[in-house]
């Protein structure tokens, strides 16, 4: 019995995925648990499992290939048959297509235009196309039109053992790249998506020459992208459809300074601040669902965080309630995640609002582009003159201007409250 595993539905955005690795070859026996493969979502890299115990018997997606959600992606052989051949177990099911094949002609033979019949089958095979009047050898119609177009001579090559009999087209492209460009010159035609076609004929071309090509001609270098690329432009897109306005503004810096070092960084503070401030506006514990509004208990705050890679969007659940010390240990591991390029889709569900912070890298002021369904989102520019720039973005359809500009006030407020400070630590 087949068992097939398809590429499953690791998010609830998610609508295909990638396939980062297999962690199995084919013949490999498997057990329940056993981690087959790794997959990419819009979100994560996240296992997939063997929930059946078998053989491999085909694994039907390269590495770094993408495909839709619910396709399958490899099948496994379980019970007796998964000891049966897998040769053996497929041959049989040529001899249909065999017989399919031969009852064909049976339903041409009518007796109304039985002439007619006999003289179009007659004209397709006598009737030969110019390539293979010219050129000669065992190969497919494409494949010699293919050697025409390379000046190659399909039946010497092929009497000297350097093509196979018959020749198709890839055995000719295969021949002609490798007699006429170096293994390192493919590597960037096939980089660059390049045809040999731009290049003369007959001659061998070297790395140096495509490069000079590629140089000579500004042509860009075509990258593939990969599950957590297409997932940011999708997020971007569906923000940049939103009714936002934005506030900008600043907070005093001087007691956010004091409490700061290398344990505590301004980011920890930053997020208790808006937890806080969240707790005293509902409307900011607040996301537009399909039934109305929802409004949380507690301050769920997503914040900005990149690799070389990709920008990501940890949550930090329920920060309200969370000491600084417990704030601290959660960056921690976020970090280490983000760096590793292993945050699941958990770990980035469950915000309302947000916060971006390029203060740290010199941005005076920026504006941020809202997170998912997050009601709004803080783009906190660098410290000028004791003071931090905040600048809000936020979503009208949930926050109104007053509402915004009281949430503001508070945040300059609590920024300024010693109490608060003291009863953090």
């Amino acid at each position: 019995m087949a068992y097939e595993i398809v590429m499953p539905q690791l998010s609830d955005s998610m609508e295909e995925g990638t396939l980062v690795s297999w962690k199995v070859k084919e013949g490999d026996r498997v057990k329940v648990g056993d981690v087959i493969a790794e997959v990419e979502s819009d979100k994560a890299i996240m296992e997939i499992q063997s929930f059946k115990e078998g053989k491999v018997d085909a694994l039907l997606l390269k590495e770094g290939d993408s495909a839709t959600v619910g396709t399958v992606i490899a099948r496994i052989t379980v019970g007796e048959s998964a000891e049966v051949d897998t040769e053996k177990k497929e041959a049989p099911a040529i001899n249909p297509v065999v017989e399919e094949k031969k009852s064909e002609p049976a339903p041409v033979k009518t007796e109304e235009h039985p002439v007619e019949k006999e003289e179009v089958a007659i004209e397709k095979e006598t009737v030969p196309t110019p390539v293979e009047t010219m050129v000669s050898g065992t190969a497919s119609p494409k494949a010699k039109a293919l050697a025409a177009k390379y000046g190659l001579d399909i039946e010497e090559l092929q009497t000297d053992g350097k093509l196979s009999k018959p020749a198709h087209t890839s055995d000719i492209k295969k021949y002609y790249e490798s007699r006429y460009f170096t293994p390192k010159a493919l590597n960037i035609l096939t980089e660059y998506a390049l045809s040999t076609d731009h290049f003369e004929k007959g001659k061998k071309h070297s790395e140096s020459e495509i490069k000079a090509y590629i140089k000579e001609n500004n042509i860009p270098l075509p990258e593939k992208l990969d599950m957590m690329q297409k997932n940011i432009i999708a997020t971007v897109t569906k923000a940049s459809q939103l009714p936002v306005y934005h506030i900008y503004d600043s907070i005093d810096a001087h007691l956010i300074n004091a409490h700061a070092d290398k344990k505590h960084t301004l980011t920890l503070w930053l997020i208790k601040l808006f937890a806080e401030a969240m707790m005293q506006h509902e409307a900011f514990r607040t996301m537009l669902g399909s039934n109305g509004l929802q409004v949380w208990p507690n301050a769920s705050i997503s914040v900005a965080m990149a690799n070389e890679r990709a920008l990501y969007m940890p949550v930090f659940k329920a920060c309200n309630t969370m000491s600084i010390e417990t704030l601290s240990e959660t960056l921690g591991n976020f970090k280490t995640f983000v760096k590793e390029g292993r945050i699941s889709s958990d770990m980035m569900s469950g915000s309302t609002f947000g916060i971006s912070n390029l203060g740290m890298m010199g941005i005076e002021r920026f504006d941020a582009m809202i997170n998912g369904n997050d009601c709004g989102i803080a783009a906190i520019g660098a410290e000028k003159e004791g003071k931090i720039s905040v600048t809000l973005t936020l979503d009208h359809r949930i926050i109104n201007g007053w509402q915004g500009a009281s949430f503001m006030q508070t945040l300059k407020t609590l920024a300024k409250d010693t109490l608060f400070f003291k009863e953090l630590k």
